[in-house]
């Protein structure tokens, strides 16, 4: 039986002061931890996983919280609005409308810049 000695590298996604820890399920901008549901995380960690690109809430109903009620598009809203409320301050703007279709992820502002933990 081989054992490796190396640990496995955290998934980290960073947007300039933006960090989401897949692995430990935390956020955390500019070094104060935000608490965030697991919904609201896993809406967060969707979107910045598709960086750039537009979302529709049906796919972020679907695949981000893993839902198929027609219903449920109004629970995207109110959870993306309140994930905006605890990041978006101070001139940052990370998540966008995309009209009435859906949400788009992109930093902008003072943390522009997305790097991955190597």
């Amino acid at each position: 039986m081989v054992e490796s000695s190396m640990a496995a590298e955290p998934l980290i996604l960073r947007f300039g002061d933006l960090t989401i820890d897949l692995d430990r399920y935390r956020v955390s901008l500019a070094d104060r931890r935000i608490i965030l549901s697991y919904r609201e995380y896993a809406l967060l960690a969707y979107l910045a996983g598709k960086s750039g690109q537009a979302v529709s809430k049906r796919q972020l109903l679907e695949e981000g919280l893993g839902r198929h009620d027609p219903g449920g598009l109004r629970v995207v809203d109110e959870h993306i609005r309140h994930i905006k409320s605890l990041l978006e301050r101070e001139g940052r703007t990370f998540i966008h409308a995309n009209g009435d279709a859906g949400y788009r992820f992109e930093a902008v502002g003072p943390t522009t810049a997305w790097s991955p933990v190597t």
